[in-house]
């Protein structure tokens, strides 16, 4: 199923419907990210959007989309990186969308870290793997600052008193 472009100018089924039904009766067209039209009436309802005063076929958009501290991505390629800290690295595109809809870029812009505990996975991104590192270790340690400081700091936990 095609998601709704966010750039798309009705905001309710109602309104996407009258103006698809009167459209395709006026013989509209819509256009294609080729550059080619079809007619409106030829493509379903839910694979059109109506953006900046123009019927748009939505290109089809299927990869899986990971959300990163505050960006969507998609993941690319796991690197060969290890070290001593467990986490994986991956190469990622970060999400765009136009009038046609979702895409990324031919090449990846970023990396990505991620770390899967008991408590669920946490995620960074960085320009480079050092800076993924660095974004996911604040992250954790934001996470996880009471267990932190109490093992640096030798802070020996009680037991409820009885």
């Amino acid at each position: 199923m095609i998601q709704r472009n966010k750039f798309a100018e009705y905001k309710t089924a109602k309104e996407k419907t009258n103006a698809y039904v009167r459209d395709c009766g006026a013989g509209a067209l819509a256009y294609k990210s080729d550059n080619t039209t079809v007619p409106l009436r030829s493509v379903q309802m839910s694979n059109v959007e109506f953006v900046a005063g123009l019927w748009r076929v939505q290109d089809t958009f299927d990869r899986p989309i990971q959300r990163v501290r505050d960006i969507d991505v998609v993941l690319g390629e796991k690197l060969p990186h290890t070290e001593r800290i467990p986490f994986e690295y991956y190469r990622a595109y970060r999400l765009g969308e136009n009038c046609y809809g979702k895409y990324v870029s031919s090449r990846p812009d970023m990396i990505v870290a991620k770390y899967t505990t008991n408590d669920g996975t946490f995620w960074g991104y960085g320009p480079t793997i050092e800076a993924a590192r660095a974004f996911l270790g604040i992250k954790l340690y934001d996470h996880y600052s009471d267990l932190i400081h109490a093992h640096a700091c030798g802070i020996k936990t009680r037991s409820p008193q009885k």
